[in-house]
């Protein structure tokens, strides 16, 4: 997958989350159960685990990258690194943005369409965090 078809991919389940959302909010709302109960310390116990299970491989794809070009003796990847680099902290944006859905979900006005605003925002930062590790995946399985 490309930049272009990880961003449409991205956009297009957004969109879709978003739809779901405001046609019938119980399907992502308070009334399911699982997200009730999985958006709150519960997600943020998941995506710390993720983050800093990908954040570790991320530096050693770096180190890695940063080892080839020294042995070569030239920078040859630096486009390279710099994604490698823009998907860690892409990451790190996405815990920051965890823990800023999981305060603030509780203040939202009652209702099912903002439990299931804040409940897709939830599953976009997961979608997102899924697509970075994919394309670093991608990353690690051409070095």
């Amino acid at each position: 997958m490309n930049k272009i078809d990880s961003w449409m991919t991205f956009l297009i389940v957004c969109g879709f989350l978003a739809a779901i959302s405001i046609m019938d909010p119980a399907y992502l709302g308070d009334d399911n159960n699982f997200l009730e109960q999985f958006v709150n310390h519960n997600f943020l116990s998941f995506m710390g685990i993720f983050v800093t299970i990908t954040l570790a491989s991320t530096a050693n794809i770096h180190i890695e990258l940063r080892r080839k070009e020294r042995k070569a003796g030239e920078d040859f990847l630096p486009k390279t690194r710099a994604a490698v680099r823009k998907s860690a902290f892409s990451l790190i944006l996405a815990l920051f943005l965890s823990l800023i859905a999981v305060v603030v979900k509780p203040l939202l006005p009652s209702g099912d369409l903002w439990s299931a605003l804040a409940n897709s925002f939830v599953l976009s930062i997961i979608f997102w965090s899924f697509l970075v590790v994919w394309d670093i995946t991608k990353l690690a399985f051409k070095i």
